[in-house]
């Protein structure tokens, strides 16, 4: 802005005005940064945005002709990072560039160039909004499983033999029919075992104890951050405030403990054959490594989905600059 007023700006427009506003929105953007609290910090950065995109856009109202011109390979590497192909704005712009190769623009070319970095940086805005929309909805996702798996873990020690994750060698047998309870044969939960009385669900009543699925949820958690951390490096962030890939790797550690769960529960049902019974603690610890491992088989399209987002959003970081565009002055991009 001092650049602007002080060197590059025409007499016959009207630079005082432009420049009032250009700082009122400067001001305006400072304000958001240092006013806006949490929860609203996300606001706060889209107010900011906004206001220093609308400071630069009335730069280029001020600049002359000659400086803009400097600035054109600048600003088309914007429009194209932002607009589609097939825009109008950009394709007029583009023509432009092409056209004015050792030479100026014209009054009327200028507010095409500013017509179309007005719409870029509206697309920006929109993309921004866009990522940290995704954000919170993955944060709001990763609380609620988090919140479930704690309900679990606390109903469980208030009730251990409501739902007990214990497995025996033989299905139930009604207490009438049992005659005399066979020998050697135990069952076995997360964190004890008892002997097998004939009947499954009485046993598994006497084995269970309050910390069973607490024991499970924290193998799954663990598990799940390890995979987790494994699984990073396919994650290409990006330098943007929403920070994509920790909302991300924070959703798959309570998704790994509710899926240890989950799986030890469908395996004392008898829904995998073969699998239903287990003769140490050891055996269900370990089966609950898997199933929190296994989290990345659920959490892998929301992964997917989240590369796709950033990829769309904007980054501070610009392009680089096409072969064969012509030497520019200092942008304003980065002075407003």
């Amino acid at each position: 802005m001092d650049w602007t007023e002080n060197c590059s700006a025409p007499s016959e427009l009207c630079t005082e005005k432009l420049a009032a506003h250009a700082r009122d929105h400067l001001e305006c953007a400072h304000s958001d940064v240092l006013g806006t609290r949490w929860p609203r910090r996300a606001h706060g950065v889209d107010s900011t945005l906004a206001h220093i995109h609308a400071a630069h856009v009335l730069v280029l109202q001020m600049v002359s002709l000659e400086d803009l011109h400097s600035m054109l390979a600048d600003l088309l590497m914007l429009i194209e990072a932002s607009l589609p192909p097939e825009d109008r704005r950009r394709l007029a712009v583009e023509r432009i560039f092409k056209s004015s190769e050792g030479g100026r623009i014209t009054q009327s070319q200028r507010q095409t160039v500013i017509d179309a970095v007005r719409e870029a940086y509206r697309a920006q805005e929109r993309e921004v909004v866009r990522e940290r929309s995704f954000s919170q909805l993955v944060w709001c996702w990763t609380i609620g499983l988090l919140g479930i798996a704690v309900t679990i873990a606390i109903f469980s020690a208030l009730i251990p033999t409501l739902l007990p994750i214990c497995f025996g060698p033989t299905p139930n047998v009604p207490s009438a029919q049992v005659i005399e309870p066979p020998r050697g044969l135990i069952v076995v939960c997360p964190l004890g075992q008892h002997p097998f009385t004939g009947n499954m669900d009485l046993s598994s009543g006497l084995a269970a104890s309050s910390g069973d699925y607490a024991v499970v949820e924290t193998v799954g958690f663990v598990a799940a951050a390890v995979t987790a951390a494994a699984a990073l490096h396919q994650l290409r962030g990006k330098p943007t405030a929403s920070n994509v890939p920790l909302a991300l790797a924070c959703l798959k550690l309570p998704t790994g403990a509710l899926t240890a769960v989950l799986g030890l529960l469908l395996m004392r049902g008898e829904f995998v054959p073969g699998l239903t019974s287990l003769d140490s603690s050891a055996q269900i610890i370990g089966w609950a490594v898997i199933f929190g491992a296994a989290q990345h088989l659920f959490t892998k399209v929301v992964d997917a989905r989240g590369q796709e987002v950033m990829e769309a959003a904007p980054s501070p970081q610009p392009a680089p600059a096409p072969q064969g565009a012509p030497a520019q002055r200092e942008s304003l991009h980065g002075r407003a």
